[in-house]
């Protein structure tokens, strides 16, 4: 069983992305206010949270983070060290795919 929290303001988008990964029976999700890194797996977090002080370090490769497309975000969140980044609006299915292509490359070998 893989883990995802997710942690993001969108309560309706959460609920949809919690459905579409429940559904394919690989998944556990929680909906968290606080991600904790003592549970292993993915995290989806708002970009807000990212940019708090020291919030998620040493996590970095477990994020997908959902920024906005109209402001510096992606730039914040490149050199926060984050790869994996969806943005607000983008469906629910969307969002699902990098969570997948998140955990894909947390088990992938080092080359």
């Amino acid at each position: 069983m893989k883990t995802v929290q997710l942690a993001i303001r969108d309560f309706e988008h959460a609920y949809l992305l919690r459905d579409l990964l429940l559904g394919d029976g690989v998944h556990q999700v929680h909906l968290v206010d606080r991600p904790n890194l003592a549970i292993a797996g993915v995290i989806v977090v708002d970009v807000d949270y990212l940019m708090r002080a020291g919030a998620l370090a040493g996590g970095r490769e477990r994020l997908v983070v959902m920024a906005s497309k109209t402001s510096g975000d992606l730039a914040r969140v490149w050199k926060a060290g984050v790869r994996h980044v969806v943005f607000h609006g983008d469906a629910p299915r969307t969002v699902r795919a990098a969570v997948l292509a998140t955990e894909l490359s947390l088990t992938a070998p080092n080359l």
